[in-house]
């Protein structure tokens, strides 16, 4: 059960990108040759609940907006309501969920990416 106090925001603020030493890369992912398929790192950070248990202001405005104003999908996809949303981590390293997934009633995912280095992501907890 997903509790109101449970629900919050992560600010990421960083100057500058990280600068990687000579085989630091290859520690953190292995060495993969061209062509290899990389193994799955998707970590769940926050475990999914309904879009209307969510508090106002914890998801950003424009993702719910994307939804209800996109013509090109289903009509009941474009209903926050019918949805619910977890939050992953592309790495187990990164700080905070920066892929977020919203599951329709209907089985469809629409899928929201966090890119860059200074952003507020959303977090919550079960």
């Amino acid at each position: 059960m997903v509790k109101p106090h449970s629900f919050g925001s992560i600010r990421l603020v960083r100057s500058k990108p990280p600068k990687y030493q000579p085989g630091q890369l290859e520690a953190r992912h292995g060495p993969f040759k061209k062509g290899d398929v990389l193994p799955e790192t998707h970590v769940v950070a926050c475990p999914r609940v309904k879009v209307a248990d969510v508090p106002a202001g914890i998801l950003k405005q424009r993702h719910i907006d994307v939804l209800e104003q996109n013509q090109k999908i289903a009509s009941c996809c474009r209903h926050p309501e019918n949805h619910e949303v977890e939050a992953l981590k592309s790495h187990p390293d990164e700080k905070a969920p920066d892929i977020y997934i919203f599951h329709c009633t209907c089985g469809r995912k629409h899928r929201f990416f966090c890119i860059g280095l200074d952003d507020d992501r959303p977090v919550w907890a079960a």
